[in-house]
């Protein structure tokens, strides 16, 4: 850990916030360390021939509140940004727009096999799947993403990496190791949503994620069937709550109810906050993690907390003011009146 730390050291020295981000001019510092050490020079942003493709800017669930978040709590200066589960770019290319507003000059490695799954490929229908298969049965989903990239001039902001998430995690932890890069200050987690995996996943983000930094992630709540609205706690919220007890020593459960002013956000249980609304949840690690003793949470409530950010329980819970389920303006899918008031 203290070879990583001396290593962030080292590119924040190099790095002035002031220079010319990375639309502008070259790769930031650590997208141009892996580049040469991974690609042995070859820039996959750079060298390949756009298809004759149909492509938007890509979906993604979380918001530019959630972004503007994480960089105001990240350490400071934010050079690395990770991403695991890129599908077709949407997240990767919203997080460095917004990072480029905040004149930050950061390296977002997205990560993905660039295969799909049996969600967004093979369950789809044929008409759907039309679009990610080529006439050989090979998927562009690759190039998809990089198309995406370039056509919103973030090729030298963003490096595609083509890894699970565990070998790419397992990586980024190695090249800390070995001084290459620093640990990412920022790991946001989109890929595995299959129970036990996700845990799988976590465990190896936390460890190769800087001290004080933020992991988060999307799919807090699934969709039940997309055609009715209906969602479900699923297995990336039992994962996710199952780790945060895990590491509860080492979760900062102080910043969340610090930043209203920026992102709402629901805390769940020590150190572990969800945001209305988008359902991204979010942990922040104590810069001194691996020797926390966890006192300052023996205290804290284990469960929902449901009472801040404005919302007392009179004012939500009383169905002889409001009629039966309460206040219907103080929940959601996250915060329930079965939840908070029984």
């Amino acid at each position: 850990m203290g070879a990583a730390l001396q290593a962030t050291k080292r590119l924040a020295a190099s790095l002035c916030l002031c220079a010319a981000t990375c639309r502008e001019g070259p790769r930031p510092q650590i997208a141009k360390i892996l580049v040469d050490e991974l690609f042995l020079g070859n820039d996959p942003m750079t060298i390949f021939e756009e298809e004759d493709l149909v492509v938007d800017k890509g979906m993604t669930h979380v918001s530019a509140k959630d972004v503007d978040m994480v960089l105001a709590v990240a350490p400071q200066p934010v050079t690395f940004w990770l991403e695991l589960g890129s599908f077709e770019g949407g997240s990767a290319i919203l997080a460095s727009e917004q990072i480029l507003l905040h004149g930050l000059n950061t390296s977002v490695v997205a990560v993905d096999t660039f295969l799909g799954d049996h969600r967004v490929l093979w369950e789809r229908s044929p008409e759907e799947r039309q679009h990610l298969l080529r006439p050989d049965a090979t998927i562009s989903l690759f190039n998809r993403f990089r198309t995406n990239v370039r056509r919103a001039g973030l090729q030298s902001c963003v490096l595609p990496l083509p890894a699970t998430s565990v070998v790419a995690l397992k990586l980024v932890h190695s090249l800390a190791k070995r001084q290459i890069t620093p640990l990412p200050e920022v790991i946001y987690l989109d890929s595995a949503h299959e129970e036990g995996e996700v845990l799988l996943e976590l465990n190896l983000a936390w460890k190769a994620l800087a001290p004080g930094g933020v992991l988060f992630g999307d799919d807090w709540l699934l969709p039940e069937d997309d055609e009715d609205g209906t969602y479900l706690e699923g297995a990336t919220h039992r994962d996710v709550l199952r780790f945060s007890a895990l590491v509860e020593d080492q979760l900062d459960d102080d910043w969340g109810l610090k930043i209203q002013s920026l992102r709402t956000l629901g805390r769940v249980r020590p150190g572990l906050f969800v945001s209305y609304n988008s359902f991204q949840w979010f942990m922040k690690k104590l810069p001194n993690a691996d020797s926390s003793t966890g006192e300052h949470l023996r205290a804290s409530n284990p469960g929902y907390v449901c009472w801040s950010e404005g919302f007392r329980k009179e004012d939500c819970c009383d169905e002889e003011r409001f009629g039966p389920g309460g206040n219907p303006k103080c929940w959601d899918l996250v915060f329930t009146q079965d939840r908070c008031c029984k």
